[in-house]
């Protein structure tokens, strides 16, 4: 939740007129029995219906109170399923992938274009305690290199939280990696040869689309629903006509589109793996990042036989800079642990120290749902903001989890050359291009919503909407 208290008022407001607790025309509480319902100043709840006012939910009516404001809600369609036929390309992507990341890096202007997290909540400044603390206090110089797989408490810690995945595994079991990229490298790595072929979901995350490209292999886009994720009927058909090597995917909120397979639909996909002896390199990055009332089940929770490696970090639930990720890579074990110490020999103890003593506190599973809460009311004031000011034929993904939005425009709008135009006003977005390999997605992009709604962000929106109105008139 949002850290000023009006804000936070606003906020619960704002879900119990969504829920309709208030209806439209309905008066709402008056500033003196809020405040006294609420335990909270005079002052704080006048700012937050100011707020709401200002956001469009509530009308002001003179020595009446407040009102609720009668709404088109949620009249903006969800972007669409490709029809594009999958079949093997090489991936080829553009220097435009490296602009963004660069863009993303840099502190300027209004950065929604990198799927990283929020830096506003409590656990960050936590983190900074125990690096100093286990710095002064534990011993990680003059030991010589950490073990091939990690850092063995944090192993242990890994290997309790996969249990809210369903996934049951030993400490044992677990590498330990440089974030979450660099587990599904080493897994795709030993999994597959150049020139062979590998499917992922589309749109798909344009760093496994690079990493794909490295590694000199071939990939087939596979259609993924704003709901249900990679088309299973697709995916069947594309393994009766080619020899797929391996399947990649994002099992839970994907980057870019937020969806999420359901439990039946990764039982069944397993079963297809199991079929054409196939492996499949699960990320799970987003999966305790839930809306809902409890977390997905992983794919590999219904692996068999070893065939599902889910990689994971802390990079999206708590920082990127940590670079903490973590492999389960189930029968290829001995292979990832080789594969890390040819490319890393080992990786620095005390960042690894530091993510054992969180991961084993109740700070982390407090720090989650307060995270989760507050991804949900900040893409609820995105979707206002959206409905407010953008075009009527832009189309949005519903994610019930994540950090990201997936929008589509009318095909006239190219994207590419909105973020160019973003980029020189000081507006960053991932345009959609970067998301495919076949060239699709020219009229999308990506956007990040994990960051307070300040009034220079709201801003930035608004004038993303018109520039987007500005494209469709040219």
């Amino acid at each position: 939740m949002e850290t000023n208290l009006y804000a936070q008022l606003a906020d619960q407001l704002t879900d119990q007129i969504r829920e309709g607790v208030f209806q439209a025309g309905d008066k709402m509480p008056s500033v003196r029995q809020l405040s006294k319902r609420e335990a909270v100043s005079i002052s704080t709840v006048s700012t937050a219906y100011s707020l709401l006012e200002e956001r469009g939910w509530v009308e002001a009516r003179p020595k009446s109170g407040y009102f609720v404001r009668r709404r088109s809600e949620d009249t903006l369609a969800v972007p669409r399923q490709s029809r594009s036929k999958p079949r093997p390309r090489p991936v080829s992507t553009s220097e435009l992938v490296m602009e963004v990341q660069r863009d993303s890096a840099k502190s300027k202007g209004i950065s929604m274009c990198a799927a990283i997290p929020a830096l506003d909540f409590p656990i960050v400044r936590h983190v900074q305690r125990k690096f100093t603390q286990l710095s002064r206090t534990r011993k990680f110089l003059g030991v010589g290199y950490d073990a091939p797989e990690g850092y063995p408490e944090l192993r242990q810690q890994i290997s309790r939280r996969a249990v809210d995945a369903g996934v049951f595994v030993s400490p044992e079991s677990v590498v330990t990696t440089l974030g979450c990229q660099n587990a599904m490298a080493l897994c795709l790595r030993v999994s597959t040869q150049p020139g062979d072929i590998v499917a992922v979901e589309s749109p798909c995350y344009y760093g496994l689309l690079q990493m794909i490209e490295t590694f000199g292999l071939k990939a087939i886009e596979i259609p993924a629903h704003h709901e249900t994720g990679i088309s299973l009927e697709a995916l069947q058909l594309a393994m009766d006509q080619w020899p797929i090597k391996a399947v990649l995917t994002v099992s839970s909120f994907s980057n870019p589109l937020g969806c999420t397979i359901p439990d039946d639909r990764k039982k069944a996909l397993v079963d297809l793996l199991v079929k054409y002896d196939i492996v499949l390199i699960e990320d799970d990055i987003y999966g305790d990042l839930f809306y809902g009332e409890r977390r997905a089940k992983a794919i590999k929770a219904f692996d068999p036989d070893g065939r599902v490696m889910l990689c994971s970090s802390l990079s999206k639930t708590i920082d990127p800079q940590l670079r903490i990720g973590w492999a389960l890579p189930g029968r290829y074990l001995e292979e990832v642990v080789h594969r890390k110490f040819i490319n890393t020999v080992a990786m620095s103890s005390l960042p690894q120290m530091v993510a054992a003593e969180v991961l084993g506190q109740g700070i982390y599973e407090r720090h989650l749902r307060q995270a989760r809460e507050t991804y949900r009311q900040r893409y609820m004031r995105l979707l206002d903001l959206v409905e407010d000011h953008f075009p009527s034929e832009t189309r949005i993904s519903r994610p019930q989890g994540g950090l990201v939005a997936w929008f589509e425009l009318p095909s006239k709008v190219n994207t590419t050359e909105l973020y160019h135009r973003g980029h020189a006003e000081g507006v960053l977005i991932a345009p959609g291009e970067l998301f495919s390999v076949s060239g699709q997605y020219r009229n999308c992009f990506r956007l990040n919503y994990s960051q307070g709604w300040t009034a220079e962000r709201e801003e930035a929106v608004v004038r993303l909407g018109g520039w987007i109105k500005e494209a469709l008139c040219a």
